[in-house]
């Protein structure tokens, strides 16, 4: 492929990426919704900062909340953010292919951006972000499996 080819290939390949990646979170604020996490984040609003962070803290490591007041708020977020978890990964979902092809665009642009041949400063810092972009896309799968999993533990133990 030709420099001349590769160069515009390369913008219209970040302008799908920015489309992409508005549409993700279109569709990934509506889900937001639909699970009731935005209900949870407006019931959340009341509590103090303290009890905010042991419900966060308590629900991503899987374990009960350290006062008994807080275990059934603390079920009630590990329920809907499994809820909202389950809708991104779930078999047939449309938000499960999301990270694979993010991440796909994403190498096409720094292959894109490597054959072009244009090695000034913007393309370094481009690259640099296409390929974390990448990783972290493709890391995101395992990273809610692993998160599902602990707010199944954590309803578990404040139940």
């Amino acid at each position: 492929m030709s420099d001349s080819l590769a160069i515009p290939l390369f913008y219209v390949t970040l302008a799908l990426l920015v489309a992409f990646l508005a549409l993700w979170t279109v569709i990934h604020q509506r889900l937001m919704t639909e699970r009731g996490w935005t209900e949870w984040c407006r019931t959340a609003e009341a509590l103090p900062w303290r009890d905010r962070w042991e419900l966060c803290r308590a629900t991503l490591q899987g374990r009960a909340v350290s006062e008994p007041r807080l275990a059934a708020l603390a079920v009630q977020r590990a329920e809907r953010c499994h809820a909202w978890m389950d809708g991104c990964i779930r078999p047939g979902s449309a938000m499960r292919w999301y990270p694979l092809w993010f991440a796909s665009l994403c190498l096409l642009a720094l292959f894109l951006a490597l054959i072009g041949g244009t090695a000034d400063w913007f393309d370094h810092r481009v690259g640099g972000a296409l390929v974390g972009g990448a990783l972290g896309a493709l890391l995101t799968y395992p990273w809610y499996a692993l998160l599902r999993k602990r707010m199944q533990r954590c309803i578990d133990a404040n139940r």
